[in-house]
């Protein structure tokens, strides 16, 4: 079982119009979608999409909170959260007739010191029951910096490994607990070194930097339609997928995650986690929805993604 933890979870309300946005008018809706939303609940999904059974923790409250839980139960996704006081947050995503995305992100609504001890307990519970736990996305407020760095601590000491998958102070501030993973981008890498790499040969040194420099196992860091490039106790390897036509991008980062979490449970060697992960991630970008993506086709990309060491 993969557990996969999201505090900030959201409902993702995505507005199609059928002209330009324009500013300062009213503006008619032409097909609205409600999706359970949060980087964790996206890589929930493509857990299950391959087949793994998966739970999904975290922080919901209010109508918006039981709005999530039904929309979880129609994506086939077991959950179970911490209820808080406050209502789950809600996220826009208007899509216009040019192509234009134009978001709207809620911040997450405030939860107490008692909410985050629960969400603890739970994690607790849940990390000694799974082969492992993913750690996703962002935070409400009242949930601090260091939240991060305890659930990373309570889940290493039930021994099972731990994905972290967030950017800013919350990353930083969380590496001291030595997650197993993390999957920063370039702009994550120069926040936690302090430069940003731009040729590959810098990546690939700065991937193992902070591989060596903070007790991270595995550091992946994804290059877009370039690939990406992996620094691991075997070495540093560059992954390359085969071009595709993409539909929709959005969530594959959150399904590489869920992917590599599969990956992980099911004891692949570390290149062929990162190939998994890559392949799933790619199918992903071929469907409008987040982490619904179909099996057979990323089966077929794992056939044409390729993991050399570098």
């Amino acid at each position: 079982m993969i557990t996969t933890v999201t505090l900030n979870a959201s409902i993702d309300k995505a507005y199609r119009i059928a002209q330009g946005l324009e500013v300062g008018s009213v503006m008619r809706v032409a097909d609205a979608h409600d999706t359970a939303g949060g980087k964790g609940l996206n890589a929930s999904r493509a857990v299950a999409t391959c087949g793994e059974d998966v739970i999904a923790t975290g922080f919901v409250g209010g109508h918006n909170g039981e709005l999530l839980r039904s929309l979880l139960d129609a994506d086939g996704i077991r959950h179970d959260f911490v209820t808080v006081a406050n209502e789950t947050r809600c996220c826009i995503n208007v899509l216009d007739a040019n192509g234009t995305s134009t978001e709207f992100l809620e911040p997450g609504r405030e939860v107490t010191a008692a909410d985050v001890a629960a969400v603890e307990d739970k994690v607790r519970e849940l990390a000694g029951r799974s082969d492992v736990v993913t750690i996703d996305g962002s935070v409400p407020a009242g949930a601090g910096d260091d939240v991060y760095a305890r659930l990373i601590g309570i889940v290493r000491e039930t021994g099972k490994p731990v994905i972290l998958d967030t950017s800013g102070k919350l990353l930083t501030e969380s590496l001291c607990a030595r997650p197993t993973m993390i999957k920063p981008n370039t702009d994550e890498i120069a926040a936690i070194l302090g430069r940003k790499p731009s040729s590959l040969d810098e990546i690939v040194a700065a991937a193992r930097e902070v591989r060596e420099q903070h007790g991270v196992e595995i550091v992946v860091v994804s290059l877009g339609g370039d690939g990406a490039i992996m620094s691991c106790v075997d070495g540093e390897f560059r992954g390359t997928a085969p071009k595709i036509e993409v539909v929709n991008t959005v969530g594959s980062g959150d399904t590489l995650v869920g992917a590599f979490s599969v990956a992980t449970a099911r004891g692949l060697s570390l290149p062929e986690r990162l190939r998994y992960a890559m392949a799933c991630a790619s199918a992903n970008c071929l469907t409008p929805s987040t982490g619904n993506f179909e099996l057979e086709v990323a089966e077929r990309l794992r056939a044409q993604t390729t993991v050399e060491r570098i």
